[in-house]
């Protein structure tokens, strides 16, 4: 008896399964014919794109990573989409054009709806210069990227096709010193230096070392240097897929970037509160001790007390 029973239960699960998949199948159906019904004529829906690297020179792995951050660049991006279904299109498509800006339509429509993604907007040269571009900032500088499109029933599918080639490497980096202050302590920096020798070359990277190489020339007193008064030079004609980097500063920087700052003043207020507007009261006179002077009427400030929480001193270099 509870064999029977056991197997009755099996039988009842796998209709019941067997169902919610018919049911799954028909709701997919129905929502991407309703939805294909609603484009203006002369339209296609772009579901998305893909970016398929090929090429024997890039390694699966290097694919396999490269892939998914070249499709992220894509735009724009398709309709969302779960199990095949567009529940956003369908609900905007559902709604139609409500007669106010206000209400559950007009709520429905532009808040929790989303219109329908034309394959027209679609820029396909614009999405393979992009893909191009990026593979160029990972080193591929031999890259070859091409575009097309494949359509059935009303729906567009964008394809990018990239041949990577073989990915540049890092064969020698040069610190440009022309021994003035500002090249030396430039110089300084190379033994920290995220651009290694061997590695690939990568454009962010760079980026990431310029903004290093910035702090450390802060910390040196340059105090109006900028990453942006770097230039890293790339010899791409060394051969055999390698590249020679030279990081030198800009000959457009201007004389104070170049300049090494130091403390001339330190003045202490220990009354002082953002929360007062001081600019209505009378000056007060100061009194000088050591490298400070400071500013105190209620005599409450101890100098000997707090030195020790003083690190700064006058011609100190600023950082």
């Amino acid at each position: 008896m509870l064999r029977n029973e056991k197997h009755l239960f099996v039988i009842k699960t796998m209709k019941t399964k067997t169902k919610i998949f018919i049911t799954t199948l028909t709701l997919i159906f129905l929502s991407s014919c309703s939805n294909i019904k609603y484009l203006p004529k002369g339209e296609q829906l772009y579901i998305g794109g893909k970016v398929k690297l090929e090429g024997k020179e890039t390694s699966r792995k290097e694919k396999k990573q490269l892939q998914p951050e070249l499709e992220a660049l894509l735009r724009p991006k398709p309709n969302f989409s779960i199990l095949g279904l567009r529940p956003k299109l369908y609900i905007f498509n559902l709604v139609g054009k409500p007669k106010k800006n206000k209400g559950l339509k007009h709520w429905l429509r532009t808040k929790v709806g989303e219109a329908p993604v034309l394959f027209s907007k679609v820029d396909l040269d614009f999405n393979a210069s992009l893909v191009q571009n990026r593979l160029e900032n990972r080193g591929y500088f031999n890259a070859q990227t091409s575009a097309d499109s494949t359509e059935k029933n009303r729906k567009v599918t964008a394809i990018y096709t990239a041949i990577p080639g073989t990915q540049f490497k890092i064969k020698e980096v040069t610190f440009v010193n022309d021994s003035t202050a500002i090249t030396n302590a430039l110089a300084e920096t190379k033994e920290k230096t995220f651009l290694k020798i061997g590695e690939a070359y990568d454009l962010d990277k760079i980026k990431a070392e310029r903004n290093r190489i910035d702090v450390h020339l802060k910390e040196k007193g340059f105090y109006f240097f900028g990453p942006d008064y770097l230039i890293v030079q790339v010899d791409s004609t060394v051969g055999e897929q390698q590249v020679d980097i030279f990081v030198k500063l800009k000959v457009q920087t201007p004389a104070k970037a170049k300049e090494i700052y130091t403390i001339n003043n330190i003045s202490i207020y220990p009354n002082y509160t953002i929360a007062k507007d001081s600019s209505n009261k009378k000056p007060e006179i100061g009194k000088p001790y050591h490298d400070f002077v400071i500013y105190d009427r209620r005599n409450r400030f101890k100098p000997r007390a707090n030195a020790f929480n003083f690190a700064i001193r006058i011609k100190n270099i600023l950082t």
